[in-house]
C-alpha cells in the first residue's frame, strides 16, 4: 500500500531581492506579480519513503540542497538519497546562483532551506492511503529549440503523475521541458512564469484540497521562442508578456487535464531511489592572460563599429562576440579560484514509482540528451527532471559544441560529457528496473 502527503509553502522573497537568470537585468525586483511556492510530495511504500520537492526558483545551490536533506533526515528519517529537490528554473525569482545584480540575502537563503525542509516534514505528517496513477500527453506550441531555424528538436511529452485519496484527486506532478522565460530581462516583477499559471488553472479546476506541482526537463536548448544571445544582451523581444505566459500555462494545463481523463493506475507500484556520483570532464580553457586579451580585443572592435556608425546587424554581432569573450573570461576567473582535477563530480539520481522513473540531473541537459535517455529507458514512462539537487550549468551535445553559441561558450564541460551522461543515466535506470 502507498501512502502520500502533500504540502505547499510560500517562498516569495522580499521586494528588492535580485532576480536570477538574466545578466542584462538593470535592477533588482520592484514588485510581486505572483507569489512563488515550493511544493513537497512524500510517497511511502512498504519499505521506502521518497520526498519530491519543486520550487519556483532559477536553481539550487549545492549547499542548500545538502542542508535541506540533512534537515529532512532529522525530522522524518527519509535518507538523503531519497530526497529530490528541483527548481522550475523561472528567470523571475530570487538569484541564488549567478550574482549579476547581487545574490539573494543570506537571511532569505537560510529561511528558504528551513522552509523547504518544513514542507517535506508537513507532507510527511499528512501521509494517508493513496492511489498513484501515471500517464503522458503531447503538446506543441510551447517549447521551441532556440538554436535551430526550424525550432526543433523539442520534447513534446507532458508527464503526469496523479495522487488520489479515496477516489478523489489530491495532487498532480507535471513534467514538461521548457525554460520558463516568457518574461524577459526587462521584467522586474517576481513571477513563476508560465508554470505558475499552469498550477493555478489545475488547482482552480479541482478545487480546494488539490495541489499541482511542476518539474522541468532537459531544457538546455528549449525555451518559449527567444534567442539566448539577444536575451543576454537585454534586447527587447516582442511577446514577452504576462498575457503570453498565461496563455502557455493554460495550454499546458489543458493537456494535463486531457491526460487525467484517461490516466491509468500503476500496474506495479514498487518505489525506490538510487543516486550515483559521476565524474564529468571539464573543457580546456585559455589562460587568464589570453582570455583578458580576447575580451579587450572584442571590446575595442565593438567600440570602433559604434563610433563609425556601422550597420546595426554588425554592431549586434560584435556585441554577441564581446558577450562570449566576457563570459569566457568570467569562467576562467571562476575556475582559477576552485581546485579541480580536470573533472567535476556530479550527482545523478533515479527514482522509481511503479511504471515511472524520474531521472534527476543538476543542470541543463540539451533536449537531444533527454530524448535519447527516454528512448532507451527500461521504464514505460521516464521523466527527466532538470535543475535538480544542485546546479552545474549547461550540458550541450557534441554537435552544439562544434556549432558554438551561448550554451557552448558558458558550459564548463567537455564535448564528450553528453555521451557520459547518457551512458551513466541508462545504467542507473537499469539498476532500478
Amino acid at each position: 500500500m502507498i501512502r502520500a502527503g502533500l504540502q505547499r509553502v510560500n517562498i516569495t522573497p522580499p521586494i528588492g531581492t535580485p532576480l536570477g537568470g538574466y545578466a542584462a537585468r538593470k535592477s533588482v525586483s520592484q514588485g510581486i506579480h505572483d507569489d512563488l511556492y515550493a511544493t513537497a510530495l512524500v510517497l511511502q511504500g512498504e519499505e521506502v519513503t521518497l520526498a519530491l520537492v519543486t520550487a519556483d526558483l532559477v536553481g539550487l545551490p549545492q549547499e542548500l540542497v545538502e542542508k535541506l536533506r540533512v534537515a529532512v533526515r532529522s525530522s522524518t528519517g527519509i535518507p538523503p538519497d531519497n530526497v529530490l529537490v528541483a527548481a522550475t528554473h523561472t528567470h523571475s525569482g530570487p538569484d541564488l546562483l549567478f550574482g549579476d545584480q547581487g545574490l539573494a540575502s543570506e537571511a532569505y537563503v537560510e529561511v528558504l532551506a528551513d522552509t523547504l525542509a518544513g514542507s517535506v516534514y508537513a507532507a510527511w505528517c499528512s501521509l494517508q492511503p493513496a492511489e498513484v496513477e501515471v500517464g503522458q500527453g503531447w503538446i506543441e506550441g510551447i517549447g521551441v529549440n532556440r538554436r535551430t531555424p526550424a525550432g526543433t528538436p523539442v520534447d513534446p511529452q507532458v508527464g503526469v503523475l496523479r495522487v488520489d485519496h479515496e477516489g478523489r484527486p489530491r495532487g498532480v506532478l507535471v513534467n514538461y521541458t521548457c525554460h520558463p522565460v516568457v518574461l524577459g530581462p526587462d521584467n522586474l516583477l517576481i513571477t513563476a512564469d508560465f508554470p505558475g499559471y499552469m498550477v493555478r488553472v489545475l488547482e482552480w479546476v479541482f478545487g480546494e484540497g488539490f495541489t499541482a506541482m511542476f518539474t522541468n526537463g532537459a531544457a538546455g536548448d528549449i525555451n518559449t521562442g527567444h534567442s539566448a544571445e539577444l536575451s543576454a544582451l537585454g534586447e527587447k523581444i516582442p511577446g514577452r508578456t504576462f498575457e503570453r505566459a498565461e496563455k502557455l500555462g493554460t495550454m499546458l494545463a489543458g493537456e494535463v487535464l486531457k491526460v487525467l481523463e484517461t490516466i491509468e493506475p500503476c500496474s506495479n507500484i514498487p518505489i525506490a531511489a538510487m543516486t550515483k556520483e559521476i565524474s564529468l570532464p571539464l573543457k580546456p580553457l585559455p589562460s587568464l592572460k589570453e582570455a583578458e586579451a580576447s575580451a579587450k580585443q572584442k571590446e575595442q572592435a565593438l567600440t570602433e563599429l559604434i563610433q563609425r556608425k556601422a550597420p546595426s546587424e554588425l554592431v549586434t554581432k560584435a556585441r554577441i562576440e564581446k558577450l562570449y569573450a566576457d563570459l569566457l573570461l568570467k569562467q576562467v576567473h571562476e575556475r582559477s579560484q576552485r581546485p579541480h582535477d580536470g573533472v567535476k563530480h556530479v550527482e545523478l539520481q533515479a527514482i522509481r514509482i511503479g511504471d515511472c522513473a524520474l531521472l534527476a540531473f543538476p543542470g541543463e541537459l540539451f533536449v537531444e540528451i533527454g530524448l535519447e535517455i527516454k528512448a532507451k529507458s527500461p521504464f514505460r514512462y521516464t521523466y527527466i527532471v532538470g535543475y535538480a539537487n544542485g546546479y552545474v550549468g549547461y550540458v550541450p551535445t557534441k554537435q552544439a559544441f562544434e556549432e558554438g553559441g551561448y550554451e557552448a561558450v558558458t558550459a564548463q564541460f567537455a564535448p564528450e560529457t553528453s555521451d557520459i551522461v547518457i551512458e551513466e543515466s541508462l545504467a542507473l535506470l537499469n539498476s532500478l528496473a
